[in-house]
């Protein structure tokens, strides 16, 4: 019940502010608390749909650059993300593809007792050269 209304706190506290964040600062004021939840929030379609729309950036195919860039982002209770930054970069425009992917997405809210919260989620953008 604790988590419940935590999250809830959470979820209304957020929602209400949502025009007046600063995504960067958002990251560190989330609450570090385990969420044990029936479904977290997702991506429609999977992260293959998202892989399948990444263009490598040339800068970055010329000089062989590879790995995750992990994206941090807020899904609300309908679905609807915000405040996506990058929190594991590469460079050399890896982390403006893998934030263009994350915030032209749709996504699934999580659910906790067949209720919806604003959550956070981590997705990782893969970039591979040798993709077959």
């Amino acid at each position: 019940m604790k988590l419940l209304i935590i999250l809830g706190i959470f979820s209304i506290s957020v929602q209400s502010q949502v025009n007046l964040l600063n995504c960067d600062s958002l990251i560190y004021e989330v609450p570090r608390v385990s969420l044990f939840v029936e479904f977290m929030p997702a991506l429609i379609g999977g992260l293959d749909s998202l892989q399948s729309r990444l263009i490598y950036p040339k800068h970055a195919k010329e000089i062989n650059i590879e790995g995750k860039v992990y994206v941090w982002v807020m899904i609300d209770s309908t679905g609807n993300q915000f405040c996506a930054t990058v929190i594991k970069s590469l460079g050399y425009g890896c982390d403006e593809e893998a934030l263009r992917l994350v915030t032209s997405s749709k996504f699934e809210p999580g659910i906790l007792r067949q209720k919806s919260y604003t959550m956070p989620i981590s997705i990782p953008v893969v970039f591979s050269l040798n993709d077959n």
